[in-house]
């Protein structure tokens, strides 16, 4: 019986799903962050289910959205921005964390996310706009697709 062979256009980045390559890394960082936090003390106590169920649910929606869609960015329009502060955001939280800057870091992360995500947003849109800008006035730059079919 042959063995059977390896497609290596199958294993080519470029022609990866960029939809489930943002999902997937938006819930390993949703895992990871959620995994640290709740080890440090974070917890989910509304008094009830329902507003325990809405609390943790608030959360993983707002680390998976923090996480997927500036992969998602990345593939399909190549901006670096929006990764770069996500990572910065939650660089900043855990330096507040080690050093005690502020009162409660991890949860205050967890509560204002929406904001954290404008932010994100925003650095994307700036750079959006100065690589079209650049690309119409010298034609260098461009949002142009890094990887990815989808």
């Amino acid at each position: 019986m042959p063995s059977p062979r390896l497609d290596p256009r199958r294993l080519d980045p470029r022609r990866l799903d960029l939809r489930a390559a943002a999902a997937a890394g938006g819930v390993v960082y949703t895992v990871t962050v959620l995994a640290w936090m709740l080890s440090n003390g974070v917890s989910f106590d509304g008094g009830d289910p329902i507003s325990t169920a809405f609390a943790v649910g608030y959360s993983v929606v707002g680390l998976w959205l923090m996480a997927a869609v500036p992969l998602y960015l990345l593939g399909r329009a190549s901006l670096v921005s929006p990764l770069l502060a996500t990572g910065w955001l939650l660089g900043n939280t855990a330096y507040q964390w080690a050093y005690g800057t502020h009162l409660h870091p991890l949860s205050s992360h967890l509560t204002v996310w929406p904001l954290l995500f404008a932010v994100v947003l925003a650095a994307g849109a700036g750079e959006a706009l100065i690589r079209l800008g650049t690309d119409r006035v010298v034609g260098v730059g461009g949002l142009r697709r890094f990887w990815g079919a989808g």
